[in-house]
């Protein structure tokens, strides 16, 4: 699923900060044939649904692989097969634990990398019905326990969508999309959100990867700033997430810790979003969002 070049960018590139474009015009877009050409859809079948996914992941033939240039994660890519679709699949094994770590942002104690979190944040995804995070299970790769993830074929980075000044077709669902991203980010308090971890598809639909650095244990959004507005079904799943659901679901990835900073999180997001609608009205806060009509990753360009 990490796109080519994509991954985790090195700790100098962490500078970069997260910016989460809100293009101010939309001109007349000509999907650039660098995109087009970096990426070929695979042979198969059409309109899989998630399980179905997940389990073509779970059990395909995990053919030839190849290391992903950008990323201090070591993340590879590899052709899966299951005699009837062809797929390529993303690979990541890290699973690291540092009681402090030096990052761009300054020292981090308690420092977590793990495949885990892609998993835990997938499924979550998932509870909330947002569409934005595709399908990652965890599966032996070599004998070692790894995420291994749904390709999304035909994508652009954000960073580069951001630096040849490609503008969206579509303004108000561009930002609509951004906003539920920024939403989910606060949620799984990741602190690794760069532009490299945003894909965007030929439709103008932006899907979320590599979350291994997410589901710290504060339970404090990190940024309020970054939660302007929220589509009406998310605001709603949020206040019907609750820790033992959250640990069913989830605890097989999350530390009990971590399981209770997501439920603390969701409960303040909830919180801030009814203090604004209070203040502003519910048509300033809360918008429809579409995308939110199913689970997770259906859609996805096969």
């Amino acid at each position: 699923m990490f796109h080519v070049g994509q991954g985790k960018q090195s700790e100098s590139g962490r500078k970069t900060a997260f910016i989460l474009c809100f293009s101010i015009t939309a001109g007349l877009l000509i999907w650039p044939a660098w995109v087009r050409a970096q990426e070929q859809p695979a042979a198969g079948g059409q309109g899989l649904s998630c399980s179905e996914m997940e389990d073509f992941l779970r059990e395909a033939k995990i053919g030839k692989q190849s290391d992903i240039p950008r990323g201090v994660t070591v993340p590879k890519k590899a052709t899966l097969s299951d005699g009837k679709i062809t797929h390529d699949g993303a690979i990541q094994a890290i699973d690291e634990v540092k009681r402090s770590f030096q990052t761009a942002h300054g020292t981090e104690l308690n420092f977590k990398d793990t495949y885990k979190f892609n998993i835990a944040a997938y499924e979550l995804a998932k509870m909330l019905e947002l569409n934005m995070v595709p399908p990652y299970v965890e599966r032996k790769v070599g004998g070692k326990s790894a995420s291994l993830s749904w390709w999304v074929n035909d994508a652009m980075l954000e960073v580069d969508r951001y630096k040849n000044k490609i503008q969206p077709p579509d303004l108000d669902s561009w930002n609509k999309q951004m906003y539920a991203v920024r939403v989910f980010h606060e949620l799984v308090r990741d602190t690794d959100p760069n532009l490299t971890n945003i894909l965007i598809t030929k439709d103008w639909q932006i899907w979320v990867i590599d979350l291994s650095r997410a589901f710290r244990l504060q339970k404090d959004v990190e940024n309020p700033k970054n939660l302007v507005m929220i589509d009406r079904k998310l605001l709603t799943r949020l206040r019907e997430l609750n820790k033992e659901d959250l640990q069913q679901k989830l605890g097989k990835w999350l530390t009990k810790s971590e399981v209770e900073g997501v439920a603390s999180r969701a409960q303040k997001i909830v919180q801030f979003f009814d203090k604004q609608i209070a203040d502003k009205g519910e048509g300033a806060v809360v918008y429809d969002f579409p995308r939110t009509s199913e689970p997770c990753g259906k859609g996805l360009p096969i």
